[in-house]
């Protein structure tokens, strides 16, 4: 069985990973935890009018590659899922979330995806756009974890 883990960082994702390691860990599932990191030229480029003023800054900031965070959330999934026997490949890619997160599970021929109901920033307040999307759009189950906090919120 092949399992995509999506993260984004976030203490929600952190937890739908630990769920989802527990779940999996007798059946030695092969595992990619993969981070999306958003395209900031092509964000700026789409949606604001001040692209321009702001265009070489970003184009400084892509050239510094992927920031030591991302890496870090990784290394934390890693760590989480390793606890339960599972040694995950590490990956990351740059885009909009739930299209990169499409994009590799078709690729790389997995069986399931595992993300949280809800992500940073202002996703918290809705079901996830990016699980929402996710789930609307994949060819593959998808298992979303409502994390301990998401019911607290309710």
């Amino acid at each position: 069985m092949k399992v995509l883990m999506c993260t984004d960082g976030s203490k929600f994702a952190e937890e739908a990973i630990d769920i989802a390691g527990y779940l999996l860990k007798f059946h030695k599932p092969e595992v990619t935890v993969l981070r999306v990191v958003p395209d900031l030229v092509e964000d700026y480029r789409e949606y604001s009018e001040y692209y321009n003023v702001f265009k070489e800054e970003l184009h400084r900031l892509r050239k510094l590659g992927i920031p030591s965070s991302v890496k870090q959330s990784l290394e934390r999934a890693k760590e989480i899922l390793e606890k339960y026997g599972i040694s995950p490949k590490l990956k990351t890619r740059i885009g909009k979330a739930s299209e990169e997160i499409l994009k590799e599970a078709e690729e790389g021929e997995y069986n399931l995806i595992v993300m949280a109901s809800y992500g940073r920033g202002i996703t918290k307040f809705m079901l996830g756009s990016v699980s929402r999307e996710v789930v609307h759009k994949a060819e593959i189950p998808v298992l979303v974890v409502k994390t301990r906090e998401d019911r607290s919120m309710m």
